[in-house]
């Protein structure tokens, strides 16, 4: 009695997990057509990739003319910029062939790699910036400490 009533939980869920739309391959995998720009789904890809392009921006922009040339954080900020500037460039595109219905590149699959590809780049560069850029701070004032006062 007790096998039959799992049983027919484990049928239910089943059930369940195949009508949900989002967990099908064929959600991400195909392209569901041309979608306007009044999309909830158009905008929400061109809001994120958006920011995401922005702040690459600003990154960059903070390398180039708040740090200047002070190499540990040069390390840090001038790859996470450019990143994230490239990701979020080429979300945008995407998003655009995708509001425009094409084949295979519209397929969410891609917006779905670039939206984690950016969440993974900046989560490394953060755990860099954090974890390590402080010791490497050390060293380098160190090493240009010696520099000044142990010249040959």
């Amino acid at each position: 009695m007790l096998n039959l009533i799992n049983i027919r939980t484990v049928t239910n869920i089943i059930k369940g997990i195949v009508s949900i739309q989002i967990l099908q391959p064929t959600f991400w995998f195909r392209n569901p057509g041309a979608a306007s720009f009044t999309s909830i789904e158009i905008l929400s890809c061109l809001g994120f990739f958006s920011l995401v392009f922005l702040v690459g921006i600003v990154t960059l922009f903070i390398n180039r003319w708040k740090i200047r040339n002070y190499p540990p954080k040069n390390q840090i900020f001038q790859p996470a910029g450019w990143g994230l500037f490239g990701i979020g460039l080429s979300g945008i595109f995407f998003t655009l062939i995708r509001s425009q219905g094409v084949s295979f590149l519209g397929a969410r699959f891609f917006l779905l790699l670039f939206a984690v590809a950016s969440f993974a780049w900046a989560g490394y560069f953060l755990r860099r910036y954090f974890k390590e850029l402080p010791a490497e701070i050390v060293s380098y004032e160190a090493k240009e400490l010696k520099k000044k006062y142990l010249k040959k």
